[in-house]
């Protein structure tokens, strides 16, 4: 109100965000870290032929129990306790964003070793409801970050979108194309699992 009428004679204006996108972010202590950890270095020593991959489109990068019907805890029994963390870290983070969840059933787990020069490219995964990411092996000043793509900004099949060109020097969380979390090694990422990331 500007004058002594209690008139407002001033245009105002507000920005606030909508439909924000939950990201779980959970640490392990360095103990359990390193311990498991340990366990993965030794499952990509033995490397099983029959649940290990490496893919022509991505010359730099291996994967083990990343194939159809393999699951990382089914196959690797050592790491029952990995397993429970997470299964616990996923009960959590779907409570806290407001959604009932006593039970989780992890349908796909693998590994990926990514050496120099690897890539990972912008993908979602359709068959579960929760994804992640545990940071095993991870140096923020010599590997890539995980980016999760702003499907808000680029679109999807599903729903296009027209661009406009942005404000140079003017980064926002509106018209950026990405986000990442500078993640430390030990720690877990957790989202929904129709959000674009690589």
């Amino acid at each position: 109100m500007d004058n002594a009428n209690g008139q407002n004679t001033k245009i105002s204006s507000q920005l606030f965000a909508i439909n924000p996108e939950p990201i779980g972010l959970f640490s392990l202590p360095d103990e359990k870290h390193n311990r498991y950890k340990k366990e993965i270095e030794l499952i990509f020593e033995k490397k099983p032929e029959n649940l290990r991959q490496k893919w022509k489109q991505e010359p730099f990068s291996e994967h083990i129990c990343n194939a159809e019907k393999q699951n990382l805890f089914n196959s690797f029994p050592e790491l029952i306790d990995l397993k429970k963390d997470i299964t616990d870290f996923v009960i959590e983070y779907i409570n806290k964003i407001g959604f009932l969840c006593e039970e989780v059933i992890i349908n796909s787990a693998w590994l990926n070793k990514s050496n120099k020069n690897a890539t990972l490219n912008m993908h979602s995964h359709s068959c579960s409801y929760i994804s992640g990411n545990y940071f095993v092996n991870y140096d923020i000043q010599k590997h890539s970050p995980l980016i999760f793509q702003n499907d808000r900004k680029k679109g999807t099949n599903y729903r296009p979108t027209m661009e406009i060109p942005k404000l140079p020097n003017k980064d926002t969380l509106y018209n950026i194309d990405g986000w990442s979390y500078p993640a430390k090694e030990g720690q877990i990422l957790i989202w929904r699992s129709n959000l674009t990331h690589g």
